[in-house]
């Protein structure tokens, strides 16, 4: 007992000065969700993706450049010294003749015009840097839909091999009991052998499809990835919502802060003509009347511009505003026809599935449920179970690629029209 009170605060002290090592770990653990959806799958791309950093530079250097597009010109002091006084009066040596103080005169406007331009340039970088954001929204979409349309067709493809070797193992009985030929057995042997070969594409088109959603998100080898279900796109919001969503599309936004720009760059041209007048002060000493004085002057100088008038830098600077402008509606038209069709493409693409479960995906299931049963019971031959088998597989896979084709539309819908994923409902 003695021992253990002894050992006992030598224990506290330690748990104290480890504590703080302790918590920094339990901080430095990532939290990461047990289940992935697209909007938590988009905010950590968001979080950790270096186009994002390097968006938010271009923002930095632009509000450092306005900020500098405000500064006056610095003054210049100057001093002369010289021997001319120590000529004058005889008494030699060199003495300081002259201080002058010059500021140059920003009177012409030119500090406003810099300032527009940069104040344009700094929100084209900010509508850029948002742009980049949906792109990343769209990107991380593709790689998420990818991902789950390989997880369900692996999952398929299991249960295609599963139902394959319990037909098989049927056919065996059935053989050994006299009731199937070897040719009928040794076609279901190809059903096993190609489900079996379906298993392995779709098994390495879902590793690797793994690895880039993996690599792209930043997530760790042996953090287990699971995603919610591929689910048809329920309702999309009418065509009016995405056109007048264009009005602040980000591509846009920036072409309308690039002709501001430009703009500001003619005006600032037209005032560059003049340079800046440059006001000096100075005081001399001199030798007048037969003796040392000192005097104070004011001076005002003008660069008349007789030879570089600044036309050739004018003409460029018009002919910017002018292909900004004609950027501006070539970037209108297109993504407002990009809107519209991508609109129709989605619509096309849900009622396609909706369609095609409908009319194919389940008439097929039960067709394969019938066959099996039939198929058991001796009542059809093993011509119509391999027909019935590879029937519904390929209708249910081809359903999942049309519901992938979908969501990513709408991500591409999503992105043309300047709206964020994350805002929307359809996020699942």
């Amino acid at each position: 007992m003695l021992s253990f009170v002894q050992l006992q605060p030598r224990s506290v002290l330690m748990a104290i000065l480890l504590l703080p090592i302790t918590v920094l770990a339990q901080q430095e653990e990532p939290n990461m969700p047990s289940l992935w959806t697209l909007e938590n799958s988009i905010q950590r791309v968001l979080d950790i993706a270096p186009e994002i950093k390097t968006a938010e530079a271009k923002v930095d250097a632009s509000q450092g450049a306005l900020q500098q597009a405000g500064a006056w010109p610095n003054p210049t002091l100057s001093v002369q010294g010289d021997n001319r006084l120590g000529i004058e009066d005889g008494s030699g040596g060199k003495d300081i003749t002259q201080y002058a103080f010059s500021q140059p005169l920003p009177l012409n406007g030119r500090l406003s015009h810099q300032k527009e331009m940069a104040r344009g340039t700094l929100k084209g970088a900010e509508a850029e840097r948002r742009y980049q954001g949906l792109a990343l929204e769209r990107q991380t979409a593709n790689r998420f839909r990818q991902l789950q349309l390989t997880t369900a067709t692996f999952e398929l493809a299991e249960q295609r091999l599963k139902l394959a070797d319990e037909l098989q193992a049927a056919s065996l009985r059935r053989e050994q009991a006299g009731e199937l030929s070897k040719l009928e057995r040794l076609r279901l042997g190809l059903v096993r052998e190609e489900a079996k070969q379906i298993l392995d594409k779709t098994e390495g088109e879902y590793y690797e499809a793994l690895s880039q959603y993996r690599a792209y998100l930043g997530l760790p080898s042996d953090i287990d990835v699971n995603l919610t279900p591929l689910i048809p796109v329920e309702s999309v919001p009418p065509l009016a919502t995405f056109e007048a969503s264009l009005t602040d599309q980000p591509l846009f936004v920036a072409a309308q802060h690039r002709i501001d720009a430009a703009r500001s760059k003619v005006n600032l041209t037209r005032a560059s003509r003049w340079p800046d007048p440059v006001l000096s002060v100075f005081q001399e000493e001199d030798f007048l009347d037969g003796r040392r004085q000192g005097f104070t002057g004011i001076g005002l100088s003008i660069t008349v511009p007789l030879w570089d008038r600044k036309s050739g830098e004018l003409s460029q600077s018009l002919a910017d505003v002018y292909g900004a402008k004609s950027e501006l509606s070539s970037l209108q038209r297109d993504l407002t026809s990009r809107v519209k069709q991508s609109y129709l493409h989605l619509n096309h693409l849900m009622k396609q599935g909706a369609h095609y479960r409908t009319n194919v995906f389940e008439p097929a299931r039960q067709v394969l449920d019938l066959t099996n049963k039939a198929y058991l019971s001796g009542e059809v031959e093993t011509l119509s179970l391999i027909d019935a088998n590879s029937t519904y597989f390929n209708a249910h896979t081809r359903y999942l690629e049309l519901l992938q084709l979908a969501w990513l539309e709408m991500a591409e819908l999503q992105l043309t029209a300047g709206r964020s994923i994350l805002n929307s409902e359809q996020v699942k």
